[in-house]
């Protein structure tokens, strides 16, 4: 599945990145981080202004 998650308030620590900007994801990888082309197809959008947004930070797929 091909996902964008539009206009939130991207944080990552380890790039040193708080911005808002746009997320590609497709499968369970983040592809793209940013402004993104009119190439990126996503299935679901999902909009996130206002919202914080932390890719990587947390791997909610990973259970204990």
């Amino acid at each position: 599945m091909r996902v964008l998650i539009r206009g939130g308030r991207v944080v990552d620590p380890a790039s040193c990145r708080d911005e808002v900007a746009d997320v590609a994801i497709a499968g369970d990888r983040v592809v793209a981080i940013g402004r993104l082309g009119a190439d990126f197809e996503a299935e679901r959008v999902i909009a996130a202004a206002g919202l914080v947004v932390a890719p990587g930070l947390v791997d909610l797929a990973a259970r204990l």
